[in-house]
């Protein structure tokens, strides 16, 4: 593949050589396997990966860290991400040499609400990181400075519910669940380091969950433990967050027999979870049927798939299920619980997603809230 020419402004030349030597460097601490593409990859600054993740790098670079000018930047080096990923997932990074978090948290913003799936990076060369995406938000630090109190008021209640987040909730959360309903260590925790350990996330991570728990009012000021309160709030600020439609592509068996059957075997080796209504039914607590099962993936992108006896459906054609990526990959994939040999989404997670389905999915995720997330609120949960 022929490198695609490069186009910048003030970009070129020194700043966005010190870029691309800055994110290896940082990938690679961060313990991703990194390394200069060769051959038809040339397109792509970088190639990283980690266990359950592989990322195509796009940098760019600029000596200004304004936010229109990194938005930008960040939009251009997205197009190119993509269409060099082959079978990685893209990924879209912006450098400077300074950047303000307010700057940052803006080219974010723009990512979440025009491409939500992305993977997503901010970096500037005084250690500010923000990213989004599978395996990347252990990458996150504010850099050496002093953000001021002001500041930390404006982040928004979202930054409470990224995916490490929510996964890091499910673990608060689930000694008061069932083991067959999610899959977590069921402990109490003192301090977010503890919280770390248990959930294998970061103690920066840990922290920064803790932090915006405390600063939201959902942390209990007096406990010994980290105690979640005002937890009705809680639950509808948390499915209101990811109230976001995922991409959905419809699939079909080659080999037609017993779609059931040939679902189950295909789901066998643990690489896609069931989701949404069937896993609803395979938790007991189903409500909607007539809708082809949902299967989540950590990454769909545009290779091909760990499975060969599947293909997309054409127009027209019956689906056999329906092939998707979930915005919060890690805490959907951490929260699963195995049934009958597959990995099944946890009843949380089957409650967020349910709820923003136009197929009766309000149905859905109203009697899930009946019997499990209200009991959550006001006590512990009977098991289903």
């Amino acid at each position: 593949m022929h490198k695609p020419s490069r186009v910048h402004i003030r970009e070129s030349g020194p700043i966005a050589e010190q870029a691309e030597a800055f994110a290896f460097r940082v990938f690679t601490d961060a313990g991703w396997r990194v390394q200069r593409p060769k051959g038809p990859d040339a397109g792509i600054d970088l190639l990283m990966d980690r266990q359950g993740a592989s990322y195509a790098v796009e940098i760019k670079a600029s000596r200004e860290g304004r936010s229109d000018r990194l938005i930008q930047l960040w939009s251009q080096a997205w197009l190119q991400a993509q269409k060099g990923a082959g079978s990685r997932q893209p990924l879209a990074v912006v450098v400077a040499p300074k950047i303000p978090i307010r700057a940052a948290q803006n080219v974010l913003r723009f990512v979440q609400r025009y491409v939500p799936n992305a993977a997503a990076g901010v970096m500037d060369f005084n250690g500010l990181r923000l990213f989004q995406g599978l395996h990347l938000e252990d990458l996150n630090a504010e850099g050496h400075r002093r953000v001021p109190d002001g500041l930390r008021e404006h982040i928004p209640a979202s930054n409470l519910f990224s995916d490490l987040n929510q996964w890091m909730l499910k673990v608060l959360l689930a000694p008061e669940l069932p083991e067959h309903l999610l899959a977590a260590p069921r402990e109490r925790y003192r301090n977010a380091l503890q919280l770390a350990k248990a959930a294998a996330v970061s103690p920066m991570s840990a922290h920064r969950f803790v932090k915006a728990l405390e600063r939201d009012g959902f942390l209990h000021e007096s406990s010994n433990w980290l105690e979640l309160v005002r937890r009705e709030e809680l639950f509808r600020a948390w499915q209101s967050s990811v109230s976001r439609r995922v991409r959905e592509v419809p699939m079909r068996f080659l080999l037609r027999g017993n779609p059931r059957v040939e679902l189950k075997r295909m789901l066998g080796d643990r690489k896609g979870c069931l989701a949404l209504f069937a896993a609803a039914e395979a938790l007991h607590l189903g409500f909607v049927e007539g809708v082809p099962p949902h299967v989540y993936v950590q990454q769909l992108g545009s290779g091909p798939l760990p499975w060969p006896n599947v293909v997309r459906a054409g127009q027209g054609e019956s689906p056999d299920f329906i092939l998707a990526q979930p915005l919060a990959p890690q805490s959907v994939f951490r929260g699963a619980v195995a049934v009958d040999g597959i990995l099944v989404s946890d009843i949380l997670q089957v409650w967020l997603d349910s709820a923003s389905h136009p197929s009766r999915g309000r149905e859905q995720a109203d009697l899930i809230h009946r019997r499990i997330i209200k009991p959550l609120i006001h006590g512990s949960v009977t098991r289903a």
